[in-house]
C-alpha cells in the first residue's frame, strides 16, 4: 500500500511539474541576445533589432488583441528595426481567413514609425501565398520575397535581404546589390534551411522551428520540420561565413502546447565591427 501511495504521489508531482512548465513556456517572454558581426566595408555601428516569429494566431478577437499587445510591447522597447519572419496564422483553412489575414496585416502597422521587414512562412503558402502578397500590397505593408531593400533606421540605412521560405520551395537566392556594400546587412527568411545555401554569407535570421516546441530532458525536440542542421534549430549558431539566429517564436502549431521551448520574441543587440 505504501509503495502504491508513493507511486501515485510521484506521478502526481511529475504531472504537476509538466502542467506548470507548459503553462510557463506558453507565456511569451522577451529574449535578449547579443550578436557581433565583422564587416570591414562598414563603419562600426550598433543596432537594436526586434524579431517576431511564428505567431500562429487563431481566428477571433482575443488572439488578435494579444498580437496587438505584443506589437505594442515590442514598439515600447524602441528597437531600430522590427523583423517579422512568417507563420502568422494557426489554421490555413480557417472559416474567416480573408478577414483574419486583413486584421493581422493591419496590426503590423502598430510598430510604425519603426521600420519593419516582413517575410512569409509556410502557413501563408498553405493558405494561398498570392492572396497574402496581394493583401500586403493593398494595405500598404511591404513584404519581401527573394529581394533586397534598404530601410532607413534611426541609426542609418540597413540593407535587408528577404528570402522565400525553403520549406515550401519559395526560396530563391539573390545577392546584395553594390549599394549595400558599405552599410549593415542582414538576411531574413522563414525556414533556417535557407541559410545553408552555399552562396550565403553574413547574418541570417529565421524562425519556423519553434525550437522544437516540445523538447524533452535528455532527449531533445521530438520533431523539427526543417532540413537545417541540428545546431541551427534554435538560438544563435556561429560558424564559417554565416551566423544564424533562429527564434523560438511566439505561438504553437498542431498541438497548443510548449515544453522546453519558451514562447518569446527577441531583442537582438547587433554590433557591426
Amino acid at each position: 500500500m505504501r509503495k502504491f501511495l508513493v507511486t501515485v504521489l510521484l506521478l502526481g508531482a511529475i504531472g504537476a511539474y509538466f502542467i506548470y512548465a507548459i503553462s510557463q513556456n506558453l507565456e511569451t517572454e522577451r529574449n535578449d541576445v547579443s550578436i557581433s558581426i565583422n564587416d570591414p566595408d562598414v563603419t562600426p555601428t550598433s543596432l537594436s533589432i526586434a524579431v517576431i516569429g511564428d505567431t500562429h494566431l487563431p481566428e477571433g478577437p482575443e488572439p488578435l488583441a494579444a498580437f496587438r499587445e505584443l506589437l505594442l510591447e515590442v514598439k515600447a522597447a524602441e528597437p531600430d528595426l522590427v523583423l517579422l519572419v512568417g507563420d502568422y496564422i494557426f489554421d490555413p483553412s480557417g472559416e474567416q481567413l480573408s478577414a483574419h489575414r486583413e486584421n493581422i496585416i493591419k496590426a503590423m502597422k502598430l510598430v510604425d514609425p519603426i521600420p519593419r521587414a516582413v517575410v512569409l512562412g509556410n502557413y501563408e503558402t498553405w493558405s494561398d501565398a498570392d492572396s497574402w502578397l496581394a493583401e500586403f500590397e493593398r494595405l500598404g505593408v511591404d513584404v519581401m520575397e527573394n529581394e533586397v531593400t534598404v530601410l532607413e533606421t534611426a541609426k542609418g540605412p540597413v540593407c535587408v535581404r528577404g528570402l522565400g521560405d525553403k520549406f515550401t520551395s519559395r526560396f530563391g537566392y539573390v545577392d546584395y546589390p553594390d549599394e549595400c556594400k558599405s552599410i549593415p546587412k542582414l538576411t531574413i527568411t522563414h525556414d533556417p534551411a535557407g541559410a545553408f545555401d552555399r552562396r550565403m554569407k553574413g547574418l541570417v535570421i529565421a524562425g519556423h522551428t519553434h525550437c522544437g516546441q516540445v523538447s524533452l530532458p535528455f532527449i531533445g525536440p521530438l520533431w523539427v520540420p526543417t532540413d537545417a542542421p541540428s545546431f541551427a534549430h534554435c538560438g544563435l549558431h556561429e560558424g564559417g561565413n554565416i551566423k544564424v539566429f533562429v527564434t523560438s517564436g511566439v505561438g504553437t502549431s498542431i498541438l497548443p502546447l510548449r515544453f522546453g521551448a519558451q514562447s518569446q520574441w527577441d531583442l537582438l543587440s547587433l554590433k557591426v565591427e
